[in-house]
């Protein structure tokens, strides 16, 4: 594993971003096909643009807040962006946790990419240890009761993996490049 600091995206370190990379190359993708390879070379092109030219103005607008995750030798290894959230329960599933309502809130992982030359490190799930150490802060002043993403079908067996289940309500699927709502139950994930 990679030594690392958690850095607040700033004015200071913003800098920072220009040299992220997390496209991945049509040999890192062979195992799909070429429609596949396509959808997740653009997916990633988009987390990059979103770091590059969108983070900081939305964080200044309080709508979320990005992590920078920066190794010894300056150079950013991954980032997060994290925002509230509330997701809508089906009764089965309401039932099963013995939740009274019908919205549950939430935090969410706006955004998690890990540079392209940093990815299989483990750094991933680091971002994911980060989430849930600020939900259990945020637990401690305010309700949360999940941790909630959306990604799409070629990353879900990864967030699995991680504990996150799909959620019974899925928000319209227009077509098939549509992302899945995925949940992680901060107490049930502390208790283990």
């Amino acid at each position: 594993m990679t030594d690392y600091k958690i850095l607040r995206l700033s004015d200071k370190n913003r800098h920072l971003t220009e040299s992220f990379a997390c496209v991945e190359t049509y040999e890192m993708l062979s195992k799909y096909n070429s429609k596949i390879r396509k959808r997740i070379i653009k997916h990633s092109q988009d987390m990059e643009n979103f770091l590059h030219h969108e983070a900081f103005d939305e964080q200044e607008k309080g709508l979320s807040r990005t992590y920078l995750f920066v190794d010894a030798e300056e150079k950013l290894i991954a980032y997060l962006s994290l925002c509230n959230d509330a997701i809508r329960l089906e009764f089965e599933e309401r039932d099963n946790m013995n939740l009274p309502y019908t919205t549950i809130p939430a935090i969410k992982i706006a955004r998690l990419a890990v540079d392209v030359r940093n990815q299989g490190q483990g750094i991933g799930n680091e971002a994911l240890q980060f989430a849930i150490f600020i939900a259990q802060t945020v637990r401690d002043y305010s309700g949360v009761v999940f941790l909630t993403l959306d990604c799409y079908e070629h990353r879900v067996s990864y967030y699995e993996k991680f504990g996150f289940q799909r959620n019974l309500y899925q928000p319209v699927v227009l077509d098939y490049d549509s992302p899945v709502s995925m949940r992680l139950w901060i107490e049930g994930y502390l208790s283990k």
